[in-house]
């Protein structure tokens, strides 16, 4: 199997000789256990050895405020770490001025580069598709008719915004099926009329303690919340990988 040149490029900055133990994934879920064969030049061969199972997606729809570049990055590459499913980046009242991230499509595709080396990192299979930004309208009127269309889709939709009742206790009907949908909130939070709206669609409130958390520090701490209740309803190592959760 030969490696892509960005991946050969990696090859030789590792300087792995004929015979290195790799682990390839396509970000979908498939994981193999290989050796090199060679590295030399622009490109790099493989051979397969075994598939491995990888650990499951999470099986969450993060949405979040686009804010600050730097952290979004920051966001994109932990919640890859974190083996999340999906990324939709949205454009609210408050953060026009300040969504700098979401109007660059350069920004984008090094935000896309970041994941897949956060995934690599942590020896993930699962790359999140990244949707591209859009008002938040458009993402409450789309889960909406997601969530009546598909039976097996999205079953549960909290937003983290400091009100409501603690993360846990809010996931702890959800029986695992389907996906979560997980909406955090913007620099400056949502407006009044904003929240009214996500209220009428179904996003449950949902607290993650008493201070005050950047948008990126509360996803992440949301997304380990979920990432525990799973591990506490399965036992932990016993889930199985999911090929719906895949990005």
């Amino acid at each position: 199997m030969s490696l892509t040149e960005d991946e050969s490029r990696h090859v030789r900055a590792l300087r792995l000789a004929p015979g290195a133990p790799v682990r390839l994934t396509d970000g979908c879920g498939t994981l193999w256990d290989a050796r090199l064969m060679s590295g030399s030049g622009r490109s790099a061969d493989c051979v397969l050895d075994a598939p491995s199972i990888p650990a499951a997606a999470l099986p969450v729809e993060l949405a979040f405020g686009v804010g600050d570049k730097a952290h979004v990055m920051w966001l994109v590459e932990k919640a890859t770490e974190m083996g999340v499913s999906r990324l939709l980046p949205l454009e609210s009242e408050r953060t026009r001025s300040v969504a700098d991230a979401g109007r660059s499509p350069a920004f984008w595709n090094k935000a896309g580069r970041r994941a897949i080396s956060a995934m690599k990192q942590s020896g993930g299979a699962w790359l999140p598709a990244i949707e591209p930004p859009c008002p938040l309208d458009d993402y409450v009127a789309r889960s909406a008719e997601a969530a009546g269309r598909d039976a097996s889709g999205t079953k549960l939709l909290v937003r983290l915004d400091g009100s409501g009742e603690g993360l846990w206790g809010v996931i702890q009907p959800w029986d695992g099926t389907g996906r979560v949908g997980m909406l955090v909130g913007p620099e400056g939070g949502w407006s009044t009329g904003e929240v009214a709206r996500l209220d009428e669609a179904g996003f449950r409130p949902a607290s993650l303690g008493p201070l005050v958390l950047r948008f990126e520090t509360a996803a992440i701490a949301g997304l380990a919340v979920v990432a525990q209740r799973i591990l506490a309803r399965d036992g932990a190592g016993d889930r199985q990988p999911s090929k719906e959760a895949g990005g």
